[in-house]
């Protein structure tokens, strides 16, 4: 089997809260399965009437990315380290790991490693006890729907006229920063909106709809009009006022 990544002879990484399952000497046996979100749907019967109503969403369901891993008592990576430790400690690290993030985090790994997920571990650590040499668990993810792309996460510096090029068919919320004076209007394919009053910088995150300088610095009352999305395909940016820099992370998706 290929060696999926280079200081390891394992198969298989995770990436999550900003820490890899690699460190704590955990082997993936497989891939995940391949996940799709459903789209949160109503269906109506209406008697006398052939077929459904249906009411859908401009939304979808979580889903769960499962991972089956296993650990050894010792562990001896290729680079020359070791991680060592009796089962029972180690499987109490791995689970402080895994409980010790509240809501949602970053996840990763590398069998789709140009997308990541927003997502929360939802259970499932109970790891098989082999004499106390090695055991096994499958760990649970639930996450949002969408699978962010990982060219989508840098912000773009953007000038009036610049367009942006939405590569999937779902339009993203981007995240807004516009560094300038007095009243500018960022418009993304006809809709605008505007930061007033601006002293010197604000973040809009179309995603959340909300405006801030910093997370305990509220802005909402210094903006007007509508959060502009992305839609796929291009998307002309057209910018008035006077600024010093404005940058869009764009946040594309897919499902």
């Amino acid at each position: 089997m290929p060696n999926f990544y280079p200081d390891t002879n394992r198969q298989g990484l995770i990436v999550w809260g900003g820490e890899r399952s690699v460190d704590y000497g955990m082997v993936l046996d497989s891939a995940p399965a391949f996940d799709s979100a459903k789209r949160k749907t109503t269906v109506f019967n209406v008697p006398g009437r052939n077929g459904s109503v249906l009411f859908q969403q401009d939304a979808f369901e979580d889903v769960v990315r499962s991972y089956n891993v296993w650990i050894a008592e010792e562990v001896t990576e290729e680079s020359g380290g070791v991680i060592t430790g009796t089962l029972a400690e180690r499987v109490n690290n791995i689970s402080a790991w895994l409980n010790s993030i509240n809501g949602y985090s970053e996840l990763t790994d590398n069998f789709e490693p140009d997308v990541y997920r927003l997502a929360y571990y939802s259970g499932g650590n109970d790891f098989t006890n082999n004499l106390m040499q090695y055991g096994r668990a499958t760990l649970s993810f639930t996450c949002r729907a969408e699978r962010f792309l990982v060219s989508g996460k840098t912000p773009v510096t953007v000038l009036t006229g610049n367009t942006l090029t939405n590569p999937t068919r779902y339009a993203s919320k981007p995240l807004i920063h516009i560094e300038g004076t007095g009243n500018v209007t960022v418009t993304i394919n006809g809709v605008g909106i505007t930061a007033t009053d601006l002293v010197d910088y604000i973040n809009i995150d179309v995603e959340r709809m909300n405006a801030y300088r910093t997370a305990a610095e509220n802005m909402n009352d210094h903006i007007q009009g509508n959060f502009p999305k992305i839609a796929p395909g291009d998307n002309v940016v057209t910018i008035t006022g006077t600024t010093t820099l404005v940058t869009i992370k764009p946040n594309y998706f897919t499902i």
